[in-house]
C-alpha cells in the first residue's frame, strides 16, 4: 500500500486561515441573523411532538463508555482497536441494529516503542521529557545526534537566517486563540446556550487541535509547504524538537498532526515549560541533541461499523461518531461512541411503525488518520445509501469537563463547567430551530450554535468528511477540552451525571428531525 494513502483526486481539507475566517464571517453575519429569526418563528409555530423516546440511564451509558475505554488506546490498525471494533459489532447486533457491517479500510499501523530526547551543553547532559510526533521517521537504537539550532516558529524568514543542514531543528509550535467574547460582540450566532453565564466578553479558547505552523495535509493530498516540518526537511535537517509553546499546560503527549501521512525524519514534542529550558540552552550555543525514536510500521486494517434501524420510510437520519482514539480517549471519542449506542438503545425500543424514518448508525474508523474511515464510507456510498440520508447528526466529546491550567503546578485543573462546545449546523433554519429548542429544554451549557462553514472550511471534525464528500447536511455536536489528543483524556474528565440528560436531549432532537418534511431539508 502506498504510504501517502491517495484515496481520491478530491480530498477533504481543513485549511484554517485568519483572513478567510474574517472575510467569511463578514458574509455570514447577515445570513446568521436571518436564519436565527426564521428559526425562532418556526419554534413559535411548532406543535409538540407526539412521539417521546426515552434515553437510557446515565449508568447504562457509562457502562458502554467504560467498555470502550478499557484498553490503553484505540489506535488505528492495532490489536487494541480491533478488540473494541469487535465489541462494537457485537453490541450493535445485541441492541437490534440490522445487518451490521464491519467494513475494512487499509492503513499503516505506525507504532513507537522507545523515545528519548537528550541534550548536552557545556559538559552537562540532561534528558528532557518528551513525546514522539506521530508518523515521523524512526531511528536506530542509539538515535541520531547532531547540533541543535533554534528557528523560532520556522517561517521562511527564520530558515534564511541559519543553516540547518545535518542539524536537529528546535522550533516553537503555535496554537491559535479564538476570541469568542469579541466575536459575540461583533455578531449574533445562531444561538448561545449558556444558562450558567460562563461566556462573557473575555471568553477565549486556545484551539489545541490546530497546529498553525505544523498543519496536517489532506489525506492523499499535497504537502503543506507552510509547515515547519517540511521546511526543515527540505533544508537537510536530521530531526526536529517541537516545543508546544502555546499549550495551556506542560503536557507533551500531543497526538498530531493526525493526517495519516508517513514522514521521513524523527521528531519529538516537548512541553511548554520544559521547552523554555530547551530554548534557553540552545540559544546559548554549542548544544548537541540526541533523538531516539524506535518503532515499526506495517500494513494493517481498520473497520467502519454501521447498520440500519428500519422505520416507515427509506429516508434516513444518520447518527455517527468515530471509534478510534490516541490514548484512553474517554472524551475523544469514547463519549461519542457511547452516545451513539445510547441512541440505538433508545430507538430500538420504539416499534418500527412508530419510527417515521429509518436510522443509519455509523461508527467510523481513522478520524485520527486523516478521517480515512469517514472519507472511505462517504465515497463508497455517496451515490447509493447516503442519497437517502437527510442529515448527519454527528456526536463527539460529549459531556467533557472543562479544564484550565493550574498556575502553580502547570497541570490541568478541572472546573465546575463543561468545556466550551460548538454545534456546527448546515445553513438551514429548519435544522437550526430544533437544536435551539433542545438546548433550551435541557439547559445545555457552554455551547454555541454556528454555521457549518463558520471557519471557512467544512465543519471541523468527523462530520466535515461526510459533508465534503457526500454533500450531506449536518448537525455536528462537539466540545473542545484542552486534554483532547493527549494522555490526559481519561474517564475522570467526563461529567457522567449529565450523560442521561444529554442523551435525552439528543433523542428529542432526533424526534424533531424525524418529522421535518423532506422539502424543508
Amino acid at each position: 500500500m502506498n504510504e501517502t494513502q491517495v484515496i481520491s483526486e478530491e480530498v477533504t481539507e481543513f485549511r484554517l486561515s485568519k483572513k478567510k475566517i474574517l472575510f467569511n464571517l463578514i458574509r455570514l453575519i447577515p445570513k446568521m441573523k436571518k436564519i436565527r429569526k426564521n428559526a425562532e418563528q418556526i419554534l413559535l409555530e411548532a406543535e409538540p411532538p407526539k412521539l417521546k423516546v426515552k434515553a437510557p440511564a446515565s449508568e447504562l451509558i457509562q457502562e458502554d463508555l467504560m467498555e470502550v475505554c478499557k484498553v490503553p488506546h484505540r489506535r488505528i490498525g492495532t490489536k487494541q482497536a480491533h478488540e473494541i471494533e469487535d465489541y462494537l459489532v457485537n453490541k450493535c447486533n445485541e441492541l437490534g441494529l440490522e445487518s451490521v457491517k464491519k467494513e475494512p479500510v487499509e492503513v499503516i499501523n505506525w507504532s513507537a516503542k522507545n523515545w528519548k530526547l537528550i541534550i548536552s551543553a557545556g559538559g552537562d547532559k540532561m534528558e528532557v521529557p518528551c513525546f514522539y510526533v506521530l508518523n515521523t521517521g524512526f531511528t536506530a537504537e542509539k538515535g541520531i545526534t547532531a547540533p541543535l539550532v533554534y528557528v523560532g516558529t520556522g517561517q521562511e524568514k527564520d530558515f534564511k537566517k541559519i543553516d540547518v543542514s545535518d542539524k536537529i531543528v528546535v522550533a516553537d509550535i503555535e496554537f491559535p486563540t479564538l476570541p469568542l467574547g469579541t466575536l459575540l460582540k461583533l455578531t449574533k450566532l445562531f444561538y448561545v446556550s449558556d444558562p450558567s453565564k460562563v461566556i462573557d466578553k473575555t471568553t477565549e479558547i486556545i484551539l489545541t487541535f490546530v497546529l498553525t505552523n505544523f498543519p496536517p495535509q489532506a489525506l492523499g493530498g499535497k504537502r503543506r509547504e507552510d509547515s515547519v516540518y517540511w521546511r526543515a526537511f527540505d533544508r537537510g535537517a536530521l530531526g526536529l524538537v517541537l516545543i508546544l509553546r502555546d499549550y495551556p499546560s506542560n503536557i507533551n503527549s500531543h497526538w498530531g498532526p493526525y493526517d495519516g501521512v508517513m514522514k521521513p525524519i524523527p521528531s519529538v514534542y516537548v512541553g511548554k515549560y520544559d521547552g523554555m529550558k530547551v530554548r534557553e540552552v540552545v540559544q546559548e550555543g554549542n548544544a548537541q541533541g540526541t533523538i531516539i525514536l524506535e518503532g515499526s510500521k506495517e500494513p494493517s486494517i481498520a473497520h467502519n461499523i454501521w447498520g440500519i434501524l428500519p422505520g416507515n420510510s427509506e429516508e434516513m437520519i444518520m447518527i455517527s461518531s468515530h471509534h478510534d482514539s490516541a490514548f484512553k480517549g474517554a472524551s475523544e471519542d469514547g463519549t461519542g461512541v457511547a452516545m451513539v449506542l445510547a441512541q440505538l438503545r433508545a430507538w430500538a425500543q420504539v416499534p418500527k411503525e412508530q419510527r417515521p424514518r429509518s436510522l443509519l448508525f455509523c461508527l467510523s474508523a481513522g478520524h485520527l488518520y486523516g478521517g480515512i474511515g469517514a472519507e472511505t464510507f462517504a465515497r463508497k456510498y455517496k451515490d447509493t445509501l447516503l442519497k437517502n440520508v437527510l442529515v448527519d447528526l454527528n456526536l463527539e466529546h460529549m459531556c467533557a469537563k472543562e479544564v484550565v491550567e493550574d498556575p502553580n503546578t502547570h497541570d490541568f485543573k478541572i472546573t465546575n463547567n463543561l468545556s466550551l462546545g460548538a454545534t456546527f449546523i448546515s445553513r438551514n433554519e429548519n435544522l437550526v430551530a430544533p437544536v435551539i429548542k433542545v438546548c433550551r429544554d435541557y439547559n445545555i451549557e457552554n455551547m454555541i450554535l454556528i454555521p457549518d462553514n463558520f471557519f471557512a472550511t467544512p465543519p471541523i471534525g468527523e462530520a466535515g468528511h461526510f459533508a465534503s464528500q457526500s454533500d450531506l447536511q449536518v448537525i455536528h455536536w462537539i466540545r473542545s477540552p484542552y486534554y483532547l489528543l493527549t494522555a490526559e483524556d481519561t474517564l475522570d474528565k467526563i461529567d457522567t451525571e449529565k450523560l442521561h440528560s444529554t442523551a435525552q436531549c439528543i433523542s428529542d432532537l432526533i424526534v424533531s428531525l424525524m418529522n421535518i418534511p423532506r422539502e424543508d431539508y
